[in-house]
């Protein structure tokens, strides 16, 4: 049984608690020894004895009554009466020294774990305060994502190194706004830019093919130009889903999943004509942006068409899983790797295949990954033991996904 790992703040916290509790140990054995050293010198040996002979002189006088002196009294071991009174004080004395010293222990025992345990609520506390701006940074760059990149610790107090740490993160997260900005600026503007010259090129080419008067070269060049316009208009159509998608959501709603997926293979189904459409199509609902949504549906059903074989088939199926909305597309076709399945999300990358498949301009489950993930969902592929992909997304199905 493995136990949880315990959190920076108890590891602190039973740091601090240790460092107490060992300096409170050294402490009580240096006092006890200096205590015991100090009762059991020299000089506090000659003091029990001079203490001993005044208090029996004062008792009994110089002489005892037989006329002898004090001094010439002896026990029946050869002690003096001094002697004797001086050995049996320090007996009693001893007695209670190593009495007192063994109750000082215990009692300094008990206030020294009555303190480790006020050391440890005070070293939570304070671990607690030194790691706010920790915890206040990692919410941060928690709460940060390619499109939500406006969060900022802005971490005020000295400057000390969680601050630096702090402004160093804080102008990480404006540079990398800065660049992803520019990033779908770009890709925005050059998609607006290069819909004017392909429009043109699209009416200069139907005109041409719909003269009488043209050629039969004239009518083949004119159709080449016209495809290729056609192929160029889509390339421009998914930068700019793709730009929109990663600059985050204009607005949600409600959606009926499963109503928009047979809308959108409905409107495919002409291009599947040589395939086996199922659908399985469960109540489910998500909090997302219809239109991107949409974008999102006809992307992987119309790759999972594009890139098939002849006979082959594509599943879709729609269901509510935990709250969240899922959509699984599944495909037969060719064969492929696990290091193909991650690549195919890379934008312009094509699949390159023999069958049925048609080849297609690379953008599209680039664009179906940044639609889910300006959702806040999640999106895995695998690659078919018997050929084809297997694709699931989940989206929330409310606006608290946490819910």
């Amino acid at each position: 049984m493995r136990f949880p790992q315990p959190t920076v703040r108890v590891r602190l916290t039973l740091l601090y608690g240790s460092l107490f509790l060992l300096a409170g140990l050294v402490l009580i054995a240096i006092t006890h020894f200096l205590y015991r050293d100090a009762l059991d010198g020299d000089d506090i040996a000659e003091k029990r004895a001079f203490f001993a002979e005044v208090e029996v002189k004062e008792a009994f006088g110089e002489r005892l009554p037989d006329g002898k002196r004090l001094r010439e009294f002896t026990a029946r071991d050869g002690r003096t009466i001094f002697k004797f009174v001086a050995d049996v004080h320090d007996a009693a004395i001893d007695d209670a020294v190593d009495d007192a010293l063994r109750e000082q222990l215990v009692q300094s025992g008990i206030a020294l774990g009555a303190t480790t345990v006020v050391a440890l609520g005070l070293g939570w506390i304070v671990a607690g305060r030194v790691l706010r701006p920790v915890q206040r940074i990692t919410e941060t760059a928690r709460a940060s994502s390619e499109t939500d990149l406006h969060h900022r610790v802005a971490l005020q107090g000295p400057d000390d190194e969680l601050k630096e740490l702090a402004d160093t993160l804080d102008s990480l997260l404006e540079a990398l706004e800065k660049a992803f900005n520019s990033q779908r600026s770009f890709s925005a503007n050059v998609s607006h830019e290069l819909r004017t010259p392909l429009a043109i090129l699209r009416t200069e080419a139907e005109i041409k093919l719909a003269d009488p008067g043209s050629t039969e070269a004239e009518r083949e060049f004119a159709q080449r130009i016209l495809d290729s316009t056609e192929q160029g208009e889509r390339t421009v159509d998914g930068l700019l889903a793709l730009a929109r998608s990663e600059s985050g959501l204009l607005s949600r709603v409600q959606v009926d999943v499963a109503e928009l997926a047979g809308d959108v293979v409905g409107s495919l189904a002409f291009s599947a004509n040589q395939l086996e459409l199922t659908l399985e199509l469960g109540d489910a609902t998500a909090w997302a942006d219809r239109a991107l949504l949409e974008r999102l549906v006809t992307n992987l059903v119309g790759n999972a068409i594009r890139h098939n074989v002849a006979g082959g088939w594509v599943r879709v199926e729609v269901a509510q899983e935990g709250g969240e909305a899922v959509l699984r597309v599944r495909n037969s076709g060719p064969r492929i790797t696990a290091e193909e399945v991650e690549s195919f999300f890379q934008p312009f990358v094509q699949r390159q295949e023999s069958g049925a498949g048609r080849s297609g301009l690379g953008l599209g489950l680039s664009i179906v990954q940044a639609i889910v993930r300006a959702h806040d969902g999640s999106l895995s592929a695998r690659a078919r033991r018997e050929g084809g992909l297997e694709i699931e997304v989940r989206l929330p199905g409310n606006a608290n996904p946490g819910s």
